[in-house]
This record gives structure tokens, sequence and C-alpha cells, in this order.
């Protein structure tokens, strides 16, 4: 059987251990009488950090637009068939686009994006796409 020792120290280890992880795993945040109108939500797409990219337009199909990014219009559009040499420079950029946007050729646009893929050429990860007006 067991002592008074031994049981003693049994409550105590196990006491110590289950509050320990109770005590350890709630967060310190986890106050459910604190009001929530004091909570500003924020979404993560706006925490993360958007990277920028500007250049135009050089092709277009049903799912990605390429923008190069060059000095000019008539520069990027040169590239439009043989854009190979800009993916080398990191100039260009695919972008995924949905059903409803419409992008014409030589159009410049601002995208924002959480990320680039590592694939050649880079595809835009959550893009935000704006259009310039010059």
């Amino acid at each position: 059987m067991f002592t008074t020792k031994q049981k003693l120290v049994t409550v105590a280890t196990t006491l110590a251990v289950g509050c320990g992880f109770t005590f350890g795993l709630t967060p310190a945040f986890a106050d459910s009488h604190e009001m929530s109108s004091n909570h500003v939500p924020i979404s993560s797409i706006q925490k993360q950090e958007q990277t920028p990219f500007t250049g135009y337009v050089i092709s277009v199909n049903s799912k990605y637009i390429i923008v190069a990014n060059t000095l000019t219009k008539d520069e990027a559009l040169s590239y439009q068939n043989d854009w190979h040499e800009l993916v080398s420079q990191n100039k260009i950029l695919r972008v995924p686009i949905s059903n409803n946007g419409s992008y014409t050729l030589g159009e410049k646009l601002h995208v924002y994006a959480v990320g680039w893929t590592a694939s050649l050429p880079p595809i835009a990860v959550m893009p935000t796409i704006e259009k310039v007006v010059e």
C-alpha cells in the first residue's frame, strides 16, 4: 500500500502538473467579461505586408494577365511575344484575375500582392490590382 508521504507527493505532483498545463495554455486575453466593443477586428490580409509591382499589361487570358515592369508602354509591348528576357531581370509578374476583371494590352497597373510564388515568371499571391490613369 501507499504511505502517507507517497500519497502527498502524488497529489502535489498531480496538482503542479495539472495547474501548469491549465495556466500555461490559457491565453492572457481570455477574460470573457471584457467588453467586445474595445476590440477592433483586423483581417489577416490587412495585417500582411503587401509587395508593390507596377507595370504594363502585355498578355491577357481568362485566368492570368502578364504585367511587365518597364519604363514605357511601348517598351513593354515590344516584349509582348518574347518576355522571357524580362523574367531573368525580375520584371515580369503573372497575376491571377477574376471573371469580372477586364484588362487591355498596354494598360498600366499597380499590383499589390502578399507574396510571389517561386515559379518563372512569379505569380502574385492574393493580388490587389489598381488601374493607373495617365
